[in-house]
């Protein structure tokens, strides 16, 4: 994430951010350097700084790197456990680390701990490996590196299997944590001593991020997420839901809004069209931040969801730089953005005309993806393909439209 903030202030600075965290394929004893929670978060930088450049020669020099992170991450590398001993199970990162999520006390990962029961799978490492693979094979398919995309398409399937087989919770709308038995299989979700599912909160709809949610799914957990009784609060969309057995008001994570996470869901949000939610989740954002640091002078690490104010240490900057992230898509002039699933390539923002090349996962008919434009003043029309879409107001100078999911074409933004 501090790449991330990098990135807003000059691409250089991002790009060595990045290369300071990868290894060579050649290095079969360091897949990545690795300190705390297994985030992939690189590949999301990877992926914003190619939507922010377009280089060809970036992607060569990144992609072997990233591939030799991503083989460990997904338990393809003869040393990594993340797949379990038979290498087929949801993504497991306790053998690493005690955080899966970067969330420390989330309450199945402190529930597995204080028990040993570290059989258990998130669904978040799933889904993080699953949106990793999903940026690498659309690299390699740039580069023209076909070998490599049937790999990606295989852990995609497979992990998608997993995740909506063995892991969702129809009753509870959520993704679970899956037990495993000694033989390493699948035998059913965690649960709470209530009988709750013990994943509601972010855990639980972390597959959102991943793009593999049906229709029925998404809108359980974007209901979820926006709902006064269940995420949202008047700081953000909270890390636990507020209607778990579990949550409480004085944890760490639990009772409290954490910014890295928002921006993951900020961008699921505008993949799956909900303009209006990703605007609230960084309106909301930026607002509190803005009071925090008028009173205090502190970018603290989370906000309490209690008393609305900072905690934690008073000038954590990785957990700051989301907020630069927002006001660089909303604010700063010139600039063009998208979801998760969206390739922008080809960019130029002139006074009149921009243009770009886009490529927005997904399938046809699954629906539309916001991107937002930074345009200045005036009324513009977008055309993408060969069809006008309409162009609304955000914010002054700031304008909105959606695009179909699974397409690909040019966009051309004109003043009208």
């Amino acid at each position: 994430f501090i790449g991330l903030g990098l990135l807003e202030l000059g691409t250089r600075l991002a790009v060595e951010n990045l290369n300071a965290y990868l290894t060579g394929p050649e290095d079969d004893e360091c897949a990545f350097i690795h300190h705390g929670s297994p985030v992939p978060v690189q590949f999301y930088l990877f992926a914003e700084l190619m939507n922010r450049t377009g280089d060809r020669e970036l992607a060569k020099y990144f992609y072997p790197k990233l591939r030799h992170y991503y083989r460990f991450m997904a338990g393809r590398a003869p040393s990594s456990t993340m797949r379990g001993s038979g290498r087929n199970t949801l993504i497991r990162s306790w053998d690493y680390f005690y955080n899966s999520g970067g969330w420390d006390d989330y309450p199945p990962q402190l529930y597995i701990h204080a028990h040993k029961l570290h059989d258990a799978a998130p669904a978040v490492g799933s889904s993080h490996v699953i949106r990793a693979a999903k940026i690498l094979r659309g690299t390699a398919a740039e580069l023209g590196i076909e070998d490599d995309i049937g790999m990606y398409n295989a852990d995609i399937a497979m992990l998608e299997g997993l995740l909506q087989k063995e892991s969702w919770d129809e009753a509870a709308g959520v993704f679970s944590y899956v037990r495993h038995d000694a033989g390493d299989q699948p035998c059913g979700i965690l649960r709470h001593e209530s009988g709750a599912n013990f994943n509601l909160g972010l855990d639980g709809a972390a597959p959102l991020l991943a793009g593999i949610c049906t229709p029925e799914q998404k809108e359980a957990l974007w209901r979820r997420l926006e709902s006064p009784d269940h995420c949202w609060t008047p700081c953000g969309i909270s890390t636990v839901d507020r209607s778990a057995p579990y949550y409480r008001q004085d944890g760490y994570w639990n009772g409290s809004i954490w910014m890295p996470h928002q921006w993951f869901f900020w961008k699921a949000a505008l993949d799956d069209g909900r303009a209006d939610f990703a605007w609230r989740i960084a309106r909301t954002a930026l607002t509190v931040y803005e009071r925090e640091t008028a009173e205090s002078r502190g970018c603290y690490e989370h906000f309490t969801i209690a008393a609305g104010r900072g905690g934690g240490w008073h000038h954590f900057s990785a957990l700051s730089c989301p907020v630069l992230a927002w006001f660089g898509a909303y604010f700063v002039p010139g600039r063009l953005t998208g979801g998760l699933e969206a390739a922008i390539r080809e960019f130029s923002a002139g006074e009149n005309e921009w243009r770009a090349s886009l490529e927005i996962g997904g399938y046809p008919g699954e629906g539309d993806a916001t991107f937002l434009a930074v345009t200045g003043p005036g009324e513009w029309r977008a055309r993408y393909g060969n069809r006008e879409y309409p162009v609304r107001g955000r914010v002054p100078g700031t304008v909105e439209f959606d695009l179909p999911r699974g397409s690909s074409g040019a966009l051309v933004l004109r003043r009208a």
